[in-house]
């Protein structure tokens, strides 16, 4: 044994340690990061959280190289709890974000449903001129109840929540279509149907951040569709193809494409363009009231669920 080794040794023994204790424990010192941080980031997909994981193992391994000691290594990252929160802020999963997409959603569902129940009830009769010309009380509840239904899951326990949306969304999409005694003015109450199961499903495929590419290809045909039925109307002879009919085309369909890309700001636009369309079917009903009115139901929905889904994640305080 050489003088060199037993002053290794001896120095070991001093501070109470030896060189593979001092190891496993550097060791140690990382894997329970790594399990407290992964147990803090079961919101992301798997794919992120082992992408964010490996990040971690990474800085670890780049420290001890550096001559840091694993302790220094944690303190660079941060306690798991602050370092996981910065992770899901910069993912798009800022605290309540989920929750108040199905807020604003469902709060939405129950305003369009009143604003509804106040143009079959008070304006659409008239231009018909039928027996509702003087709606009584019951035809006035009658056109509440979807509203009713709307704001309810709204009012129960977080736990019930999500069943209780989803049945509000089962109902309002039934009532819209269904008929009673010849009463087809229910048949506008599908954009509220329509919010509500936004409300349903938007929270969940944003609740790893951006929605996926296919979510927002859909989301991009769907906006260009109401404008290509349009122009194919128009080749077809439905009605003549003007300049005003093509303009309108070319901007749904660049607004399409902007939706599909991901731009939150164009939602905001398509929303605008959905609230026109309802408000313009009600000053000048006719023919297609019903048509226009479903366009400009759709285009809110999904405008509204495209700004919610893809705005950018408030920034949050770094420790």
């Amino acid at each position: 044994m050489t003088e060199e080794t037993t002053t290794t040794e001896k120095t070991t023994m001093n501070e109470g340690t030896t060189m593979p204790e001092e190891t496993e424990m550097n060791a140690s010192i990382e894997r329970a990061y790594l399990r407290d941080a992964g147990k803090r980031l079961k919101a992301l997909t798997p794919e992120q959280r082992d992408a964010v994981l490996d990040d971690v193992r990474a800085h670890f391994a780049e420290a001890a190289d550096a001559g840091r000691s694993p302790e220094q290594a944690a303190e660079g990252l941060g306690d798991p709890a602050t370092f996981t929160e910065r992770v899901r802020a910069e993912l798009g999963h800022e605290p309540g974000r989920t929750d108040r997409m199905w807020r604003i959603l469902q709060w939405l569902a129950t305003g369009v449903a009143v604003f509804t129940a106040m143009f079959v009830t008070y304006l659409l009769p008239d231009t018909r001129g039928d027996e509702f010309d003087e709606p009584g009380f019951e035809i006035v509840l009658l056109h509440l109840v979807p509203a009713l239904i709307a704001v309810l899951p709204i009012l129960v326990p977080a736990r019930a929540r999500r069943i209780a949306t989803m049945a509000a969304a089962i109902v309002l999409t039934v009532v819209s279509f269904a008929v009673f005694e010849n009463m087809y003015d229910l048949y506008f109450f599908l954009p509220s149907a329509m919010l509500t199961w936004a409300a349903l499903i938007v929270p969940v495929i944003a609740r790893n951040g951006r929605p996926a590419a296919g979510w927002r290809i859909t989301a991009g045909v769907l906006t260009a569709l109401p404008a290509s039925l349009a122009l194919v109307g128009g080749l077809a002879g439905s009605w003549d193809v003007t300049v005003e009919v093509v303009l309108y085309t070319v901007a749904f369909l660049l607004l399409g494409v902007l939706i599909a890309l991901g731009k939150s700001w164009a939602g905001i636009v398509l929303a605008a363009v959905g609230v026109a369309l309802v408000i313009e079917s009600t000053l000048s009903p006719g023919l297609l009231v019903l048509g226009v009115w479903w366009a400009g139901g759709l285009l809110l929905t999904v405008g509204v669920s495209h700004a919610l889904a893809c705005a950018r994640p408030r920034k949050t305080a770094r420790a």
